[in-house]
């Protein structure tokens, strides 16, 4: 969405991810893992060429940076 904002030429775009598969019922985790938080690693098993970065380094990354705030540390607008 990003790299294709300016030749789309529409005021909002709204990412959906995964939502239609969780929808459908396809590709989901079983019933424990959805109740306890853990269909991310789910998604990570079935699809880590596609998913390994933005779960361990990017979420690595937003984790650090909201403890930094949250600790006063660093602020972020």
């Amino acid at each position: 969405m990003f790299n294709h904002r300016d030749k789309l030429g529409v005021p909002v775009m709204v990412g959906v991810g995964a939502a239609f598969d969780f929808h459908t019922g396809c590709a989901q985790a079983s019933k424990w893992m959805r109740e306890h938080g853990f269909e991310w690693l789910f998604r990570l098993v079935s699809e880590p060429r596609r998913l390994w970065r933005r779960y361990l380094i990017l979420g690595s990354q937003f984790v650090w940076l909201a403890l930094l705030e949250l600790a006063g540390l660093r602020k972020f607008r």
